[in-house]
């Protein structure tokens, strides 16, 4: 094989990796997903599924999404409901926490 036909060989296969990593990281399921339940109460409050809010307590969840920025998630409703905007912070544990009003983790207790 010549030398450059091995460099571009690696070439194509660095840049198939590549597009690999790319296209997982920008699928919907993530470590996020999950049930979540009120870490006082044990009382379940919303339920995360590929980029979706499948249910949450007290809202019609069926149209609402939710965005990871950095460390925290941020709820999405484009009828500018309650929840709009709602930004919980990812805790170290996964759990979600909204300071002072408390957090959710998806584990029930």
């Amino acid at each position: 094989m010549r030398p450059h036909a091995i460099h571009g060989h690696f070439g194509f296969v660095a840049s198939i990796v590549l597009l690999s990593a790319l296209a997982s990281a920008c699928s919907g399921g993530s470590a996020i997903d999950g049930k979540y339940y009120n870490s006082t109460s044990g009382e379940f409050a919303m339920e995360l599924a590929g980029g979706k809010v499948v249910s949450m307590q007290g809202q019609g969840a069926q149209s609402m999404t939710y965005e990871v920025r950095r460390d925290s998630l941020v709820i999405h409703d484009p009828r500018h409901g309650m929840a709009d905007e709602m930004t919980f912070g990812i805790e170290r544990d996964g759990s979600l926490s909204l300071g002072p009003l408390g957090s959710l983790t998806k584990t029930r207790k």
